[in-house]
């Protein structure tokens, strides 16, 4: 687990940015394209997100199994978990936006009122993260910004603890069955001139609600990643 948690909590920085992360003319942007919906009139009412609880996530990763795999909880506030946080609130990132960009992700549930819990398959080679929002437009925000992040910090250098790190992240298409929308994002992280991690990570929303999902070992299939996603998605819409 020591390598599994500080993997989760890199990934975290990219896939599941808050919406903190947003400079302020996407912001502007954002805010008159809301102002230019909210002028429309509306032909039918949008249902009331149903927000799920701990428990319920919790649920929802022990009792879902993809390829003979189960899931179980993590604690990103455990001790290795802890430590790698630190870690990362110490580095220093070039270009420095990205980590206010990268930290923010930390705190995505509870900017966003929601709440969160990650998992790992038993073999741990997969990870997933579970985020349930107020509403949709929260969910639909922090998953735009999985895309501006691999566009803004493509390209980032992160000094932590003497060690530097080498962090490149590209976007790619991803389909989820059942998922409203998706974003898939290609990440490597290297370090003396080596391969610390390459990972796809693909992230659904559900109504309200987002589903992540990563390799945390190189095993390099997308298709499993997507699978996994797709499995979690189900279980979420099943739970709402």
């Amino acid at each position: 687990m020591k390598r599994v948690l500080p993997a989760i909590a890199l990934i975290a920085g990219l896939a599941l940015t808050g919406c903190s992360g947003t400079d302020s003319k996407d912001s502007k942007n954002d805010q008159a394209e809301d102002s230019g919906s909210a002028a429309q009139p509306a032909t039918e009412e949008t249902p009331e997100a149903v927000q799920l609880d701990e428990d319920q996530l919790k649920q929802i990763i022990e009792s879902t199994d993809v390829d003979g795999q189960s899931y179980k909880p993590v604690d990103l506030g455990a001790a290795s978990g802890s430590e790698a946080i630190k870690a990362l609130e110490k580095a220093e990132y070039e270009p420095a936006e990205c980590k206010d960009l990268a930290l923010s992700a930390l705190n995505a549930s509870e900017a966003g009122n929601g709440t969160t819990l990650a998992g790992t398959s038993a073999d741990n080679t997969m990870s997933v993260s579970l985020m349930s929002l107020a509403d949709e437009k929260a969910a639909g925000s922090q998953l735009q910004n999985s895309t501006r992040v691999a566009e803004k910090c493509s390209d980032v250098t992160v000094k932590t603890q003497g060690i530097d790190m080498k962090m490149n992240y590209e976007t790619f298409d991803a389909v989820v069955d059942g998922a409203d929308e998706t974003v898939g994002v290609r990440a490597k992280i290297s370090s003396g001139g080596q391969t610390v991690l390459d990972t796809d990570t693909v992230t659904s929303r559900v109504g309200n609600n987002l589903v992540t999902a990563a390799n945390i070992a190189d095993a390099g299939d997308a298709d499993s990643v997507t699978k996994t996603a797709k499995t979690f998605v189900e279980a979420v819409k099943n739970a709402g």
